[in-house]
């Protein structure tokens, strides 16, 4: 398979985890449950389909899990792309099976509630590091050189 179909197929996972998400969470009060429940089996499917995926990817690929490092001198991908991904993954992840969990066990409910309230805090922390990786350098590089001559090179940044 090429590299542009893993991207496809990782825009294509993240569209499913992040609107079935999405939809589970604007019909979380009880008079659109079923869907609600059903949202929250599609976020599980999606968590399970890409650690199945990831587990077993090539090396090279994109659909590879992110093995989270502390190598920040290493050349390519930034080291907190691996750890907001087994972030994200965790909690995300941890929102749905307790979900699932507790549509048979109703003490967990409120612990469900919080997890998913928190792993919003970690897809905004995911959007707003992924914006700035490929849009913020840019743009601060164009506020460096207007302001002083400066040029932010990828050494400074990461």
């Amino acid at each position: 398979m090429s590299t542009k179909l893993h991207h496809t197929l990782l825009k294509l996972w993240h569209a499913w985890v992040a609107g079935a998400f999405l939809v589970a969470y604007v019909t979380a009060d009880e008079d659109t449950y079923a869907m609600h429940l059903f949202a929250g089996y599609a976020v599980l499917a999606a968590i399970v389909v890409r650690l199945l995926v990831g587990a077993f990817a090539p090396t090279a690929s994109p659909l590879r899990l992110p093995r989270p490092t502390l190598d920040w001198a290493r050349k390519g991908r930034h080291p907190l792309f691996g750890w907001l991904a087994a972030a994200l993954l965790a909690g995300v992840g941890l929102a749905a099976i307790s979900g699932a969990l507790a549509d048979g066990l109703p003490w967990l409910e409120d612990p469900h509630e919080v997890i998913a309230q928190t792993s919003l805090w970690v897809i905004g922390g995911h959007v707003a590091f992924v914006a700035f990786i490929y849009g913020g350098k840019r743009l601060l590089n164009r506020i460096g050189q207007e302001l002083s001559g400066i040029r932010f090179s990828k050494e400074n940044i990461q």
